[in-house]
């Protein structure tokens, strides 16, 4: 691969606006995905093993994912504006460790989710 545009749909740029980036992500995800049962199951991988690998692949991407973002939110911990009162100074580092443990939540979620995807996209 090489860089974003292999990323996402083949021949697509990607929009400058990141809600519709996250579509293309998202979609490109998917196609992956289906891509990647068909091609396994066709080496006689069986689909539960297929959504094991897929659900491990997902987890891993996301916690990379989480890592980088999680170290650069955590850093923000403590970091309120210094004209911020005190109010405003702990809403900041709740704020922080809400969207610390929400990064964790994706990737459990994901995680959680082997042996649900098997059937679909066939």
């Amino acid at each position: 691969m090489n860089g974003h545009r292999e990323s996402t749909e083949k021949g697509s740029a990607l929009s400058s606006d990141s809600v519709r980036r996250v579509t293309q992500y998202q979609a490109a995800g998917t196609n992956a995905w289906l891509k990647l049962f068909v091609l396994l199951e066709a080496q006689g991988v069986p689909a539960a093993e297929t959504d094991d690998l897929v659900a491990a692949l997902e987890a891993g991407a996301v916690a990379g994912a989480v890592a980088g973002g999680q170290c650069e939110v955590v850093e923000l911990d403590g970091m309120a504006p210094a004209s911020s009162d005190p109010v405003c100074a702990d809403g900041w580092d709740e704020g922080v460790m809400a969207v610390s443990e929400a990064l964790v939540g994706i990737a459990d979620r994901d995680w959680s989710r082997r042996g649900e995807r098997a059937g679909r996209g066939r």
